[in-house]
């Protein structure tokens, strides 16, 4: 039901004329945020699961799977009424226009996945459904491209949600290649964390020495300036850091519910070795 409350918010916002002047533009760009935030999160359920060892929540992905799939296609179908329903405008700007190309081809392989999610064809696939979904960490990366583009100069919320995006992948990486559990360890989290805020300043740097005009070395000093507000890395390398302490707290939890029945029962026959 959750997952239906920011589709319903918007949908009252544009029907109650709380959009501004450009409602059709205001919930295309609504719906696409909110689709890549499930994509998001979607990805995040095999971090969660592994790191803090909670099976069960791997039931959780299809759903947001699909939840963010269904936006996607709304803000799509929207796309097609900011454009008046021409679809021969469409269809050339999506060939003309690089970021719409990489955005509808983001599409066509959440729609692949979509269809292909159901118990059914996971028993028809077999291990080519695997190979297959592996797709969704391409969908990602094209949609935060897509993000990242269609915002033009005021990058600052892209760069940050494409840190998390690289945190997420790259656990993976380091999951593949040094097992679960070293991956999931307190130190690994945390090099991870740092790793991805540094990644995403650079990126952020780049960014703006490459394609713009705005001297990049004042955005580089920014992150060392505590006036210009918090930049991208920072909050990249925050959420990761936020994940570690969270992963401490609950590991030092469970070591503790493990060991407290061993100590009552020890506690029980002190006593009773005593009281003999």
């Amino acid at each position: 039901m959750a997952l239906f409350i920011p589709g319903l918010l918007t949908a009252y916002w544009l029907a109650t004329n709380h959009l501004g002047a450009r409602p059709i533009t205001e919930t295309l760009h609504e719906t696409g945020l909110w689709g890549i935030r499930l994509l998001a999160i979607t990805l995040a359920i095999t971090p969660f699961r592994q790191v803090f060892a909670q099976p069960k929540i791997v039931l959780l992905r299809r759903m947001l799977g699909v939840a963010a799939f269904s936006y996607l296609v709304i803000h799509f179908c929207f796309y097609i009424v900011d454009q008046k329903y021409a679809l021969g405008t469409v269809a050339s700007e999506i060939l003309r226009r690089f970021y719409l190309t990489i955005g509808f081809s983001a599409l066509l392989i959440l729609t692949a996945l979509a269809v292909t999610s159901t118990d059914g064809m996971m028993r028809r696939l077999r291990k080519r459904w695997q190979l297959l979904h592996r797709l969704a960490y391409l969908v990602a990366i094209l949609g935060t491209v897509h993000y990242f583009i269609q915002t033009k100069l005021n990058v600052y919320e892209p760069t940050w949600f494409a840190g998390v995006i690289g945190w997420l992948l790259l656990y993976r990486v380091m999951a593949h290649w040094l097992g679960v559990r070293r991956a999931s360890s307190i130190w690994a989290l945390a090099i991870l964390s740092i790793g991805v805020g540094i990644l995403t300043a650079i990126g952020e740097y780049g960014y703006y020495a490459i394609f713009t005009g705005v001297r990049a070395g004042r955005v580089w000093d920014a992150n060392f300036m505590l006036k210009a507000g918090v930049r991208p890395g920072w909050i990249a390398m925050a959420i990761g850091i936020g994940v570690t302490i969270l992963a401490t707290l609950w590991k030092t939890l469970e070591k503790w519910r493990n060991n407290a029945p061993a100590s009552r029962i020890g506690a029980v026959q002190a006593r009773r070795g005593a009281g003999s």
